[in-house]
């Protein structure tokens, strides 16, 4: 049973005309008596009677009528959605995030959407070893996590994050990091970010520096809350919303402190979804950083 036969039965079936029928289908009267000739014969019976002054569906015709319809229907939806599909109007796209890249992800996803709004968005944060070991699983399509990405890995670099003290009002303005040491410290717990926390640590190290007192927290929210409270001193990455604070906002400027976020995938055929998705990060940050490591 072939789709056009079917298309002929429906068409011919509202119109009840073979000239008007064979016009609207774009065939002769001819092709078209053959297409209902071998769809009855597929059937098993007639599905039009028909003379020279009517033609009319049978009890059987009228029966299949409808249903034909609507299988035509739902073909016709599949072959749009699919030819959607094709084109990354349609399907679902898993994207990673960690604590620093919330800003980034959340534009990005946003330009996305403008332009392709049935896709679905599978939003998932969690640290980089994680997103990476999700990318390996088949689990994640891409993710926005510190670079360098593993050997092979496809990496578009979109932020260049760097540590960032937040200083309470009550503190002496002339305080030295030496100084600072020794005063409570609140960051992000390293269970919530250990990439961050690591980096963080390992900073000081190099200064040889040891924090007298650390207080950590699960959100940099309660970190900045703490600083602008005075009860400790703060370090967040710049990717943090950082407007409006009640605290002196101070960056790290030494190469030490800094790091690149960047979006990364799985080497191989990443299919025209991903596709799309890089090209809409690529041009949030073209103008911003450089597309290659």
């Amino acid at each position: 049973m072939e789709f056009r036969d079917l298309r002929a039965f429906v068409t011919l079936g509202d119109l009840l005309h073979f000239g008007h029928a064979a016009d609207r289908l774009h065939v002769t009267q001819s092709a078209l008596s053959k297409q209902i000739q071998r769809l009855e014969s597929n059937i098993g019976g007639p599905l039009f009677d028909r003379n020279a002054s009517f033609t009319r569906l049978t009890p059987v015709g009228r029966d299949l009528h409808e249903e034909a319809r609507t299988l035509l229907d739902g073909i016709g939806r599949f072959s749009d959605r699919a030819q959607q599909a094709a084109q990354g109007m349609l399907g679902t796209l898993r994207i990673a995030f960690g604590v620093s890249s919330k800003a980034i992800t959340l534009r990005a996803i946003s330009r996305f959407r403008e332009t392709r709004p049935d896709v679905r968005i599978e939003l998932f944060e969690m640290s980089a070893r994680l997103q990476i070991q999700a990318m390996r699983d088949g689990e994640l399509d891409v993710g926005f996590c510190r670079l360098p990405a593993p050997e092979g890995w496809p990496a578009l670099p979109v932020v260049n994050a760097s540590l960032v003290a937040l200083l309470p009002r009550i503190y002496p303005e002339d305080m030295n990091l030496q100084e600072l040491a020794r005063r409570p410290l609140a960051t992000i717990t390293r269970s919530r970010a250990p990439a961050f926390h690591d980096h963080m640590m390992n900073y000081f190290a190099q200064k040889g520096l040891r924090l007298q007192t650390l207080q950590t927290v699960y959100e940099f929210s309660t970190a900045i809350t703490l600083a602008e409270a005075g009860v400790a001193w703060a370090i967040v990455p710049s990717s943090t919303y950082l407007q409006h604070i009640d605290a002196r906002v101070t960056p790290f400027e030494d190469e030490a402190a800094q790091w690149k976020i960047g979006l990364v995938r799985p080497p191989g055929d990443a299919g025209v979804l991903v596709h799309n998705f890089w090209a809409t990060v690529d041009s949030i940050c073209a103008q911003s950083l450089p597309t290659n490591l």
